[in-house]
């Protein structure tokens, strides 16, 4: 059982912020199709990113930090790096 506390503990500090970060990188380097099929991933793992980030600061967890920094990360990047593909608005 220790096992599988450790290895959630690591994928909800590093894997998943890593994770929500290179959709953003493959949000704001795709073209046409994969562009929009990658917008529409990265506003998933922003959602997902959101409700983890305040599950992790209701509950004083350890990664807050980590979390905070990743969902703001996500979102000053979707605003300031431009995108090179099709927007999801087409």
């Amino acid at each position: 059982m220790s096992d599988l506390s450790q290895t959630l503990r690591i994928v909800d500090a590093i894997i998943l912020p890593l994770l929500a970060l290179a959709i953003l990188c493959l949000s704001k380097v795709s073209h046409g199709d994969l562009a929009r099929w990658s917008e529409r991933q990265f506003y998933i793992a922003l959602l997902v990113m959101t409700f983890v980030t305040m599950r992790t600061v209701a509950l004083s967890g350890d990664a807050w930090l980590v979390h905070t920094g990743t969902l703001g990360i996500m979102i000053i990047g979707s605003l300031v790096v431009r995108t090179q593909g099709t927007p999801v608005a087409m």
